[in-house]
């Protein structure tokens, strides 16, 4: 390849880079597997290697767990640096890009669900508060049913019956923390945000409205 063909193409796979830094702020090899073959870590490493040592990037261990190098970009690197609110409370979708659902690193794959869209996370902070699987019916929550942030975390319930495509007419909770949910210690706070009937050792969630 001619040297003007390859610089051109090395200032492509560059703007790749910086695309995917603009979406994920730090980036390593498995977060890269679900991408197009054009934005591969194969593809990519030697502009990462590039751009670090021209400045544009920074590489170090930002993430335990973690094989491999990691990249970051300078404003990913400040955020980290600063750190989440704690009192910021977030949802995601398991598939969304930004989620690491999926990515088969075995410090995640133990405490995250299968990367499908009928599984939805809650943070509040850089700590899970709410794990919800199947599109509700089975939740389990990591902090005590007292948690005066409890009513926030059900955003993704609430989405889910009031989104403007496709909303779900209702949510059948079967299990809360593995058991039946009409016998949960958290049920009261459901019933703080929806309509809530009782379905033999379930609980229906229906739009207040």
């Amino acid at each position: 390849m001619p040297a003007e063909d390859l610089l051109e193409e090395e200032e492509r796979n560059k703007d790749r880079v910086r695309l995917l830094l603009d979406r994920y702020g730090v980036l390593f090899r498995e977060l890269t597997l679900r991408e197009l073959p054009s934005f591969r870590w194969s593809r990519l490493f030697r502009s990462l290697r590039l751009m670090e040592l021209s400045g544009e990037v920074l590489a170090g261990r930002f993430f335990d767990g973690i094989p491999g190098p990691q990249f970051a970009s300078h404003r990913a690197f400040r955020q980290l640096s600063r750190g989440l609110p704690t009192d910021a409370v977030f949802w995601v979708c398991a598939v969304d890009p930004a989620s690491v659902c999926g990515l088969g690193l075995p410090d995640l794959r133990a405490t995250l669900p299968r990367r499908v869209p009928s599984s939805h996370l809650v943070y509040r902070g850089s700590q899970l508060v709410l794990q919800s699987n199947r599109n509700g019916t089975q939740l389990m929550f990591h902090v005590a049913p007292d948690d005066s942030d409890l009513t926030r975390f059900l955003a993704p319930l609430d989405h889910l019956m009031n989104r403007p495509v496709h909303p779900l007419r209702q949510i059948d909770v079967e299990t809360i923390q593995g058991l039946p949910a009409a016998d949960s210690p958290y049920a009261d706070c459901l019933r703080t945000v929806f309509d809530v009937r009782p379905d033999h050792h379930g609980l229906i969630l229906l739009r207040t409205s």
